[in-house]
C-alpha cells in the first residue's frame, strides 16, 4: 500500500482535480433526488477500475450515460447485500415501538430493551453486511461485470483477505476524521452550521476518491489478479 501522505494527494493527480470535487460535491449535495447520487455510484465504479488497470489519476466526469448505467448497477447491488440488516433493523425497532404503544410498563421495558438490543444489531450487521457489498461493488467495477458482485467464491477470498481489509478499515477511519473536523466548524457561531453543510459533501467527495484509490490497491493486491497500480508518488514497504 503506498504511503498515506500519496493516498490523500492522489485526488490532485488531475490537473482539473478542483472540478471533479465540485462536480462531485454538488452531486452528492443533490444525492437525496436520487439521480445524483447514482451518478456519483457511477464515478466511483468508473474510478476504481481505472485504478486497478495502472491509471495514475482519477477520472474526469464525463461520458454521463455510462456513470448513470454503472452507478446504477452498483446501486443495486448495495441495496441487495444491505437487504438483511434493513429487514432486521425493521422488525427489531418496529416490534420494539409496538410493545412500547401498548402502555403497560411491561411492554415499555420489553420495548426499551429491544429497541437498544435492536439498534446494537442492525449496526453491527451494517458494518458486516457493508463491508461485503463495497468488496461487491469493487469487485463488478474492476471485471466490468454485474454478476461479479454476486460471485461468492471471489469475494469470500476478498473480505477475508488482509490486504484487502487494511485499505478499507484505513478509508472508514478518514471519513470518520473528515465528519469529525466537518462537524467541528459546529462550534463557530452563526455560521458555523451553515458551513458544515455546506463543505461536508464535498470534503466527503474528496475523501471517496481517496477511498478508490485504496480499494483498488487492496483488491489487486488481494485476488493477486492484476499488476498493482503504479504508484501515484514514492511506495512505503
Amino acid at each position: 500500500m503506498e504511503s498515506l501522505e500519496d493516498t490523500l494527494r492522489y485526488p490532485m493527480e488531475d490537473d482539473d482535480w478542483t472540478v471533479t470535487v465540485l462536480i462531485g460535491g454538488v452531486l452528492s449535495l443533490l444525492a437525496f433526488l436520487l439521480v445524483p447520487g447514482i451518478l456519483v455510484y457511477g464515478y466511483l465504479v468508473q474510478a476504481v477500475r481505472e485504478r486497478a488497470d495502472g491509471a495514475t489519476e482519477p477520472p474526469a466526469f464525463e461520458d454521463w450515460g455510462e456513470l448513470l448505467v454503472d452507478g446504477l448497477k452498483a446501486w443495486v447491488i448495495g441495496i441487495v447485500y444491505m437487504l438483511v440488516p434493513l429487514v432486521v433493523f425493521g422488525v427489531t425497532v418496529g416490534g420494539s415501538l409496538f410493545a412500547m404503544a401498548t402502555g403497560t410498563r411491561a411492554g415499555a421495558g420489553a420495548g426499551l430493551a429491544g429497541l437498544f438490543g435492536g439498534l446494537a444489531i442492525s449496526f453491527v450487521l451494517s458494518l458486516v453486511f457493508g463491508y461485503v457489498a463495497t468488496a461487491a461493488i469493487i469487485h463488478f467495477a474492476c471485471t466490468g461485470e454485474f454478476g461479479a458482485g454476486f460471485d461468492f467464491g471471489t469475494l469470500r477470498k476478498l473480505v477475508l483477505s488482509p490486504e484487502y481489509a487494511t485499505p478499507w478499515l484505513v478509508s472508514i477511519a478518514l471519513f470518520i476524521a473528515v465528519n469529525v473536523v466537518v462537524n467541528l466548524l459546529n462550534v463557530i457561531p452563526f455560521l458555523g452550521s451553515l458551513l458544515a453543510v455546506i463543505l461536508s459533501p464535498f470534503a466527503t467527495f474528496y475523501v471517496l476518491v481517496v477511498a478508490t484509490d485504496l480499494w483498488a490497491g487492496g483488491y489487486n493486491a488481494a485476488l493477486d489478479e492484476r499488476d498493482e497500480p503504479e504508484s501515484v508518488g514514492t511506495a512505503t514497504a
